[in-house]
Formats: C-alpha cells, sequence, structure tokens
C-alpha cells in the first residue's frame, strides 16, 4: 500500500467518526462534531492482523469521541445521553469508519 492511499484512509477514518459523531441523536445541539485521528499509515490492509489493529484503533477512537459528546450533551442539556446511547455511537462509528475504508478499495473482512 502506498503512501497515498494510507494517508486518506487515515482521513476516511477520521471523517467517519467525525460525520457519526455530529448526526448522532445525543449530539443535538450547537458545537461542532468531535473527531480523532486514527494512524493508519503503518498498516497494510492485506494483513488480518493489521486490520484487526485498524479495527480496535478506529474503536478506541470511537470511544473516546463518543464519551466527549455524551459529556457535551449533559454539559449543554444537563441531562444523559438516552439509554445506549454510547454503545451505539461507538458501533456506529466503527462501522462508518470500516465502510469507508473498505470503500477505498481496501478488503477489511477481518473482525
Amino acid at each position: 500500500m502506498n503512501t497515498s492511499q494510507k494517508w486518506i484512509s487515515s482521513l476516511a477514518a477520521v471523517a467517519a467518526l467525525s460525520l457519526f459523531s455530529l448526526s448522532s441523536n445525543a449530539a443535538q445541539h450547537n458545537h461542532s462534531a468531535m473527531s480523532k485521528r486514527v494512524k493508519t499509515w503503518d498498516l497494510d490492509f492485506a494483513k488480518s492482523a493489521d486490520v484487526l489493529t485498524f479495527n480496535a484503533r478506529v474503536r478506541d477512537a470511537a470511544d473516546h469521541v463518543c464519551a466527549a459528546e455524551a459529556r457535551r450533551y449533559w454539559q449543554t442539556t444537563r441531562r444523559p445521553a438516552p439509554s445506549g446511547w454510547r454503545d451505539q455511537c461507538v458501533n456506529d462509528a466503527v462501522e462508518a469508519a470500516v465502510r469507508e475504508v473498505g470503500n477505498r478499495g481496501y478488503a477489511l473482512n477481518a473482525r
């Protein structure tokens, strides 16, 4: 995988996390969406171990972003995020990031 493909996949992961955060139900306030960069330059998506590493990195980043979104929602509304929202946020963000990177032509079958 060349450097430009790795850079594009990194941006795709960040964009997917950012876009999901913006569209989530609990984040219906006027703050900008949060995002977190996911390092992919060192991964070869043709290797199962690297795909698993990517999935773990995306899940960690999604957990961080979703937790911060839940805190911002509480600070803005003084209400907790809806029950199960954070887990759904993380799962949807991971799926979106994997789908985005997969759309770039990488096979991301390992989970």
